[in-house]
């Protein structure tokens, strides 16, 4: 990238940014089970969409529990597939990051960027690929 190209992406990395830190401010201050302006932000910067209410329902009751409890990736992954008989690693990746900006996020860019591809959704064994 040339410096021109550089200071576009930053540019336009600005948005993101503030919503990331709107989210990040948001957190620790709110009961995220419950707050419908915490939830809208995190939903559209991580674009979270199409689930069904007891989706949402289940995944923020559980990030507003793991401000306390600090689960790790694969405690909170295993809750996700058993609660939801679901594998969640982009989402779970993005809740336990939210609690510590430490972690990584795990999503479809971040493969992308580093050449592993994505498993398949039908795929059987995609709790042992994660």
């Amino acid at each position: 990238m040339d410096k021109r190209e550089i200071e576009i992406a930053i540019e336009n990395a600005r948005g993101g940014v503030q919503q990331y830190l709107e989210i990040m401010e948001l957190f620790p201050l709110v009961d995220v089970s419950k707050n419908g302006e915490f939830q809208r932000k995190f939903n559209s910067f991580y674009r979270v969409r199409q689930r069904p209410s007891w989706w949402y329902a289940t995944y923020y009751q559980f990030m507003e529990q793991a401000k306390i409890q600090k689960p790790s990736f694969d405690d909170a992954l295993d809750y996700f597939r058993q609660s939801m008989s679901r594998c969640e690693a982009s989402f779970t990746s993005k809740l336990i990051a939210t609690i510590d900006p430490l972690n990584p996020v795990w999503d479809k860019y971040v493969l992308g960027n580093t050449g592993i591809p994505r498993p398949k959704y039908t795929s059987k064994n995609k709790f042992a690929w994660v």
